[in-house]
């Protein structure tokens, strides 16, 4: 009982800091920063955790704890950083209402400065990619990055590409 009480009360306290963080000064690269706040809180709390006697096993589940709830909050924290493109498209029929949108006036709101361009300056500023004669390429961190997505679809054999 003491790991989840003990665990829980570091992932809300991790999660606390992040809000207030974010409501002071919204951070260029939230996933890291999210990380970062969530690993030094976990660490401060297992100092505690020393302090307080806690045995080593204890901790290490604390960590294993702290760490799934980290990555799982950071997946889901992905939808909310920015929208994907599915649901930009989602919102702006929904804005409409029962009268709905009109096919055409929704093919001239999806343009690609709505849809495309945000990813790809993500992906600039993340270092999945760099531009080099107006050709966009791949760093090794971004082809690493690819590959994890490729292997996984052809363990699935899904052949499709989709959005």
């Amino acid at each position: 009982m003491n790991i989840l009480i003990y665990g829980t009360a570091i992932f809300f306290s991790a999660f606390l800091l992040h809000i207030l963080i974010w409501r002071l000064r919204l951070p260029k690269r939230q996933t890291l920063a999210i990380l970062k706040i969530f690993m030094l809180s976990l660490l401060i709390g297992l100092s505690f955790g020393i302090d307080k006697g806690l045995n080593p096993f204890e901790l290490i589940h604390i960590s294993i704890f702290v760490i799934s709830l980290t990555l799982a909050y950071i997946i889901t924290y992905s939808g909310i950083e920015a929208d994907s493109p599915s649901l930009v498209m989602i919102i702006a029929i929904a804005d409409k209402g029962v009268e709905g949108l009109p096919v055409e006036r929704f093919y001239e709101l999806m343009s690609d400065s709505l849809l495309v361009s945000p990813r790809l300056d993500d992906m600039l500023r993340d270092g999945l990619a760099f531009i080099d004669n107006d050709k966009y390429i791949l760093t090794k961190k971004g082809r690493l990055f690819a590959q994890i997505f490729i292997n996984f679809r052809a363990l699935l054999k899904i052949e499709a590409i989709g959005g």
